[in-house]
């Protein structure tokens, strides 16, 4: 029969590894732009893109699993950083307000410059920020290209905040905005994928141009492991890696996504 001390040990053995086999290993959610393809799109329900591998890799490095939340508005998601809901916003531009709920991290995951979409008769020449006054001009809520910028289009233009990229360009196309304000990649895959190359171009040159940062709530638990994940990040052969993936899902997302037929486009 057993000594009862070698049974309590025994005891104590086997609700310890209980106890270790039950712990959770560390999670952190992350959420990002549901239509910004290649950086980060909805496809069959899941967010997919640049920003969604160089982060579930980064992390990953660190010992840290992530969620990537099912596609919600883009609104939504910077909402939910900012109160801490969620750990990490995938990746988008930097402005003064998401400054003050999240952390930056370096280096970049990307840069995209913003442009802007016009329909194919469209006499619109941009030079400079005054080309815009008194135009309607639409961009997706929760869409920031910087303080400044944003502010000077709610002052001088007839600003049209839509719940999607698709929207503005359904009203583009049926004459209720005279542009759209969209990043450079995604804006052209759009035109691609909605069939509206015959329909809507973008203008030559850039309104804002700017880094793409992976974005961390300063709610979040995990705030420590960030220098060890700019770490990483920063490793030459780790932003080989990322500049790489720009290309792999720009062809990812053409294959999966072929030209539709838009019955506003077959007029």
């Amino acid at each position: 029969m057993m000594p009862l001390r070698s049974v309590l040990l025994l005891l104590m053995c086997l609700v310890a590894w209980a106890q270790h086999s039950s712990a959770k290993e560390p999670v952190l959610r992350a959420c990002g732009h549901p239509a910004a393809p290649p950086m980060s799109w909805d496809q069959d329900g899941q967010l997919t893109g640049v920003c969604v591998a160089a982060a579930r890799r980064a992390f990953a490095a660190v010992g840290l699993t992530l969620q990537v939340e099912p596609p919600m508005p883009w609104a939504r998601c910077l909402r939910m950083v900012e109160t801490g809901e969620v750990d990490v916003n995938l990746c988008g531009f930097v402005n003064d307000k998401r400054l003050e709920h999240a952390v930056m991290m370096e280096p970049p995951v990307g840069h995209n410059d913003a442009v802007l979409i016009v329909r194919r008769d469209s006499s619109l020449v941009y030079r400079s920020r005054a080309d815009l006054n008194g135009l309607r001009i639409g961009m997706g809520r929760g869409v920031s290209f910087g303080e400044e910028f944003d502010a000077y289009l709610a002052r001088h233009t007839q600003f049209d905040l839509a719940l999607s990229e698709a929207h503005n360009l359904q009203k583009l196309l049926l004459g209720r905005l005279d542009a759209v304000v969209t990043a450079r990649h995604a804006g052209q895959q759009q035109i691609r994928a909605t069939g509206c190359e015959a329909q809507l171009r973008l203008l030559p040159g850039k309104v804002v141009g700017g880094p793409l940062f992976m974005q961390m709530s300063k709610r979040s638990q995990h705030l420590g492991v960030l220098p060890k994940v700019t770490a990483f990040m920063k490793q030459p052969t780790q932003i080989e890696w990322v500049q790489g993936q720009q290309t792999r899902f720009e062809a990812m997302y053409a294959s999966m996504n072929p030209p539709a037929q838009s019955k506003l486009c077959s007029r």
